[in-house]
């Protein structure tokens, strides 16, 4: 039976093979809980989204939406990848129903340090459009605030998906951040689900190979390379090659994923290239 890895600990998963995910899906599907989620289809690419970052099914579908096309995590799931991570933090230094204030930070080398700020405030909504402001204000600006620090600050946190909140990509959502208009076209009726070889094929196609990306890697000298720093600013060149290996790891399983858009994997790669040049240095000793 075809395997599939649904999380990361795969001893507390309840789903360990496709037939799991489609049961799993189906049973959501039946519940008629998930207004978003009418056909098992659906369910899977949810539940699918929410394992690539670590969400368990239930919080999958209840977190996240798809939306255009495009998955639309809430708030609460955004921020709370954030302060699981170990490495990335944030404090809400304003919060009121005209401005909201974020402070992300990140921990490198033993100590906390300011990544930067991220603020939304109601003028930002008005200009953006976005719904409910006059319902939930705190809600809506800690939502777009949140979304933005992420993508500014810690986008591996959610394993290189691109991060949007639902109402970004036109949804009404309520004070919890959960969509309540009806955002999917078609009747309840079940579709045929996809068999684990045309899941993974549709799966593999949009996703670039390790040789795509080599190809893209640019030659860089290492004075280019030593000018690369991290979302916190902290330059490749000062790193310990261990903390660069991490460094690297990273920016591998954020193009793979290939949740990026063409400005972010074209700077993804670049980081990569300079982090690969760093290392290397270190390693035959041409770079202290």
């Amino acid at each position: 039976m075809t395997e599939l890895a649904i999380y990361q600990d795969d001893s507390k998963s309840i789903i360990q093979n496709y037939a799991d995910l489609e049961n799993v899906a189906k049973a959501m599907v039946a519940s008629g809980f998930f207004n978003d989620a009418t056909k098992i289809s659906q369910a899977i690419v949810k539940i699918m989204a929410g394992a690539e970052i670590g969400i368990g099914p239930f919080g999958s579908m209840n977190g996240i939406h798809i939306i255009q096309g495009k998955p639309a995590f809430g708030a609460n799931v955004m921020a709370s990848k954030v302060k699981s991570s170990g490495r990335y933090n944030y404090r809400v230094t304003e919060m009121s129903d005209t401005n909201c204030t974020l402070e992300f930070m990140e921990y490198f080398n033993g100590a906390w340090q300011i990544s930067g700020v991220s603020s939304f405030s109601a003028a930002d909504a008005k200009k953006a459009g976005t719904k409910n402001l006059d319902k939930f204000p705190r809600n809506m600006l800690f939502a777009r605030a949140m979304s933005n620090g992420v993508r500014w600050f810690c986008p591996d946190v959610m394993n290189g998906s691109t991060v949007y909140t639902p109402e970004e990509l036109g949804a009404d959502v309520d004070q919890d951040g959960n969509v309540i208009d009806d955002i999917v076209e078609g009747d309840f009726q079940e579709e045929a689900p996809l068999t684990p070889a045309e899941l993974s094929a549709a799966v593999q196609d949009t996703r670039p190979t390790r040789d795509q990306i080599l190809a893209e890697l640019p030659s860089l000298t290492i004075e280019e390379a030593c000018k690369a720093k991290t979302s916190a600013g902290v330059l490749y060149c000062n790193m310990q090659p261990n903390v660069l290996e991490k460094v690297i790891s990273n920016l591998w399983k954020s193009l793979l994923n290939n949740g990026l858009d063409p400005e972010q994997h074209a700077d993804q790669v670049l980081k990569l290239a300079s982090a690969n040049e760093v290392l290397k240095a270190k390693q035959d000793g041409s770079l202290s």
